[in-house]
Order: structure tokens, then sequence, then C-alpha cells
């Protein structure tokens, strides 16, 4: 017969259960861009090998509006007003960032 040596810590239980949520979520993702990946040319997975690389050089800046533009679909106006500055700014930001991730992909 099961006999506890301690109570029940209900914090712990929470944080097992978000660090199960997370993984279970980072698990989801890894294998959504795993499956996309081997539909790739080889000119695609050149620009997606270029993207890692140039990813981890980028600012935080250039990664959240690159995010907000690409995959959430904001307007420069929209992302600019997020940030407190003009669309011409989220715009210039946005256009560096590319700007580096196909210089990458030129090397």
């Amino acid at each position: 017969m099961f006999e506890p040596t301690k109570s029940f810590d209900f914090e712990d239980a929470v944080e097992l259960a978000q660090i199960a949520k997370n993984r279970l979520r980072v698990t989801e993702i890894s294998i959504e861009y795993l499956w996309h990946r081997d539909q790739y040319d080889n000119d695609e997975m050149n620009y997606s090998h270029a993207i890692e690389t140039a990813w981890s050089e980028l600012t935080q800046q250039q990664k959240q509006i690159l995010h907000m533009r690409l995959v959430q679909g904001f307007t420069f106006t929209s992302i600019g007003d997020f940030h407190g500055f003009s669309r011409k700014n989220a715009s210039n930001i946005f256009y560096r960032a590319c700007k580096h991730i196909q210089n990458h992909f030129h090397r």
C-alpha cells in the first residue's frame, strides 16, 4: 500500500505542469519546422540556413519586428505604434534585418 512520506506540494505540481506544457509546445513547433523543412528544395534549405545563422546576430528589436511583420501580419504603422516610433523607422529596421539575412545567403 502506498503511503506518502510528505504532503503534496501544489507549487511543485504547478511548476512541473508548466515545464511539461512548455516542452510540449517546443516539441510541436520543432516537429512542424522539421516537417516543412523536409519539403524544401536546395535553394530553400540554403536560405533557411542563412536565416538561422543570421538570426543570432539580429537585435531583439529586429527579431521582434520580423516576427510581427512576417508571422503575425502587422503593418509597419502598427509595429511603429507598438514600439513608439514611426512607420518609416519600423520599415527601416525590417529592411536592415532582411538585408542582413540576405547577406548571409550570398556568402
